[in-house]
């Protein structure tokens, strides 16, 4: 039996067309998609100060107290791109008092990544050292375990 050229030439068209369809939808999703989550932001500060727009990459303009009275505001609906991190805050405090309005910027690296399943809140955790802890919840937040002993450090001078 003699095959026709046509005959051996079509299935491979047919199979260079799939493979080549098959590999535009595998590359299109393993396109790194911008990932997006919107949560509600509560910032604790453990400053001995209070701080002002407390913002995640520019977003949130939240402000906190001194501990106690931290963590009691919260921004609603804030949409967040999963990936590294940069979170600023103002300084604040009486008039006179040093870097009075001066922008921090966190100093340790930062990523949200992993957001807790049905995760409703982004909790912002600002330390007297610069660096800020990035937390999901379900329910609204609370003082985190490195929070915890800030406070009680704080409570011992």
């Amino acid at each position: 039996m003699i095959k026709k050229l046509s005959d051996s030439v079509a299935p491979r068209k047919r199979r260079n067309f799939l493979f080549a369809a098959a590999g535009f939808f595998l590359l299109n999703a393993c396109e790194a998609k911008n990932m997006r989550v919107v949560l509600d932001m509560v910032v604790f500060s453990y400053l001995d100060r209070p701080i002002f727009e407390v913002n995640v990459d520019g977003k949130g303009d939240e402000v906190s107290d001194v501990y106690p009275r931290t963590g009691k505001g919260t921004t609603t609906g804030v949409e967040f791109t999963l990936g590294p991190k940069k979170v600023s805050w103002t300084l604040s405090g009486p008039k006179g008092m040093p870097r009075n309005g001066e922008i921090v910027h966190n100093k340790n690296s930062l990523e949200l990544t992993k957001v807790s399943p049905g995760a409703k809140f982004l909790s912002v955790h600002i330390y007297p050292d610069d660096t800020v802890e990035l937390l999901t919840s379900v329910h609204f937040p609370q003082v985190s375990a490195r929070g915890e002993k800030e406070i009680a450090r704080q409570e011992t001078k």
